[in-house]
């Protein structure tokens, strides 16, 4: 079974006609290394699930400094949300680290399926209110935890993510240097 229905499958239930009926409309794709989901500028028409993959998603300052917002690896939720719900086009990249697989709707099959599976609009939901609390964790994280707390919190939540992500990625982030990075890795592994 691809992520995206088994997702699904996990905060709504369905029947089986309109199981097969989102079998028959979800999409896949692969990525290359370095390849990108979406840049400035574009318009984002999918939403779904990493099979498979790694991805990054930043921004590039004025300066020509790239800051991560968020690292994304296997059965995470992949889209550019504000892009793809209002249709209007973003002001990130999201990149793919490695060769990735997403199982996805896009936007307009997303609007037909509403028509058929009803419940669907109840699963956006839920993955929306998910999306949410954890962006807000994140902020809140980067407020009031140290460095160090920031790390052992995401080797916690996410070690899929430690393992997968180059580290220059991860210091960025987690909003610290590749050096505090190193130092803050050594404390946690001595402990």
């Amino acid at each position: 079974m691809n992520t995206l229905l088994h997702q699904i499958k996990s905060k709504i239930n369905l029947t089986v006609l309109q199981e097969k009926y989102l079998l028959s409309v979800i999409k896949t794709k692969t990525y290359l290394k370095n390849d990108f989901f979406i840049e400035p500028g574009q318009v984002c028409h999918i939403t779904g699930y990493i099979e498979k993959g790694l991805m990054r998603v930043f921004n590039i300052n004025t300066q020509g400094i790239e800051t991560t917002n968020w690292l994304l690896t296997d059965q995470e939720y992949i889209t550019e949300i504000v892009s793809f719900l209002k249709q209007e086009p973003t002001q990130e990249y999201i990149q793919c680290l490695e060769e990735t697989t997403i199982t996805y709707f896009s936007y307009q099959d997303l609007q037909d399926i509403y028509k058929v599976v009803p419940e669907m609009h109840i699963y956006q939901k839920l993955i929306h209110e998910e999306l949410l609390i954890n962006i807000k964790k994140y902020i809140l994280s980067n407020i009031h935890l140290s460095s160090e707390e920031r790390y052992e919190q995401l080797l916690k939540l996410r070690p899929r993510l430690i393992q997968k992500a180059p580290l220059k990625y991860i210091a960025s982030f987690l909003g610290i240097t590749d050096s505090t990075l190193s130092r803050v890795r050594r404390r946690v592994l001595s402990t």
